[in-house]
């Protein structure tokens, strides 16, 4: 089943609106529902079973009391059953006796195929959980896996709270584990510089380290690639770039760095030495990786200015030379055609109007780019260096 299918699994209340389209997808009554009501209910009562029954079909859960049925439901059940259905209702004013309530969703999670969690069906969902908790990035992120899969087992969805409490032990214990493959990995003394280091100020302005470390690249200029080199070599000295997780998704990694640069400094230094240790790990390992992809596309950019700019240059260059090269010839024309001085002087004036020319160039356009940047060296000997600097160890 698709994300899109799986649009209201988990849901415990209905929106105040619904479209046409979301009832004739979600929350549409078969014959066989019909019929089925038809035969179980009396007339005042079907309607509020049909609600039930479409609920906790769609949610995999029942509807909570207090929540206001939207029109769009009502007027579809009603047609649906042949019968007046209210226009504001709720399931606390179809159901004055809760005893009736619980034996109407007694029957209706028979006749959909629906069983309660018992502990074999839990102890199943905490081998489910633990093994997503080591691909996903967030307690919410487990829920929504928990609820699905409950969903797709044909048993009832237990509270949000129930779920979430589950969900958020089998993330903690998969936490644990990373947090000790973190540690099996970088000393103690390695994550305390780290960790010391980013939240200083950098170069002593009012600027953290880490605030200066999630500040994006903004242009290509060569000032923002001294910047970006600047940060991948600050990552590397700090050791970023021998630190290898293989065993630890990528994905993982990124939601731990991502959790880390949505949150401000201050707030990041009040998490517990475990949270930090694992997000900021990941953090300047994330952004090192993403910074080296940065420098290779700001650097492409850079390249393909420099040649763009030469590029020009030599069409201009070459505009001029065909002008100039026009211009003798037409001298040179009139000179010729001078008949009124004598040939030795017309000659010595042609020598003259030709003393500077060289032979012509067979080179290509391109040679003469590739010319022009050799030329002018100074651009690109201070793009080389800074891939010098970056590769220094």
């Amino acid at each position: 089943m698709s994300s899109y299918e799986f649009r209201y699994v988990g849901a415990d209340s209905l929106p105040s609106r619904l479209s046409e389209f979301d009832v004739q997808q979600y929350f549409r009554l078969s014959q066989l529902d019909v019929a089925a009501l038809n035969e179980r209910f009396r007339t005042d009562r079907r309607a509020g079973a049909a609600v039930l029954l479409l609920f906790m079909r769609a949610s995999g859960r029942p509807l909570d009391r207090f929540t206001a049925l939207p029109k769009a439901l009502l007027h579809h059940v009603g047609e649906a059953l042949d019968i007046r259905a209210p226009t504001i209702a709720s399931l606390r004013s179809m159901y004055a006796r809760r005893q009736t309530l619980y034996e109407h969703q007694l029957w209706l999670k028979g006749y959909l195929g629906l069983n309660d969690v018992d502990q074999a069906a839990s102890d199943r969902l905490v081998a489910y959980l633990s093994a997503q908790a080591g691909e996903t990035v967030s307690v919410d992120e487990l829920v929504v896996a928990a609820n699905r899969w409950l969903y797709e087992q044909k048993l009832v969805i237990p509270a949000d709270r129930q779920v979430r409490d589950l969900a958020r032990k089998c993330y903690a214990s998969a936490e644990a584990i990373i947090l000790k493959l973190v540690r099996a990995s970088i000393p103690d003394q390695t994550i305390a510089r780290c960790r010391s280091t980013v939240f200083g100020l950098q170069g002593g302005g009012p600027m953290t380290v880490l605030e200066w470390l999630k500040n994006p690249s903004k242009r290509h200029s060569p000032s923002t690639l001294s910047e970006t080199l600047e940060k991948i070599a600050f990552l590397k000295d700090l050791g970023a770039g021998t630190w290898a997780f293989e065993s630890i998704p990528l994905e993982k990694q990124r939601g731990y760095a991502q959790a880390l640069q949505a949150r401000r400094p201050a707030k990041t230094r009040e998490l517990s030495p475990a949270s930090q240790t694992i997000e900021l790990v990941f953090f300047l390992r994330i952004t090192l990786l993403e910074l080296t992809d940065s420098v290779i596309y700001q650097a492409g950019r850079r390249v393909s200015d420099l040649v763009r700019q030469a590029y020009d240059k030599t069409q201009v260059r070459q505009a001029r030379s065909s002008a100039e090269y026009r211009d003798r010839l037409v001298s040179i024309k009139t000179l010729v055609d001078d008949i009124g001085r004598p040939a030795e002087e017309r000659l010595a004036a042609i020598r003259e109007l030709v003393a500077d020319m060289g032979l012509p160039s067979a080179s290509s356009h391109a040679a003469n780019v590739r010319q022009l940047l050799t030329d002018e060296p100074a651009r690109i000997r201070g793009l080389l260096s800074n891939r010098l600097r970056s590769q220094a160890p």
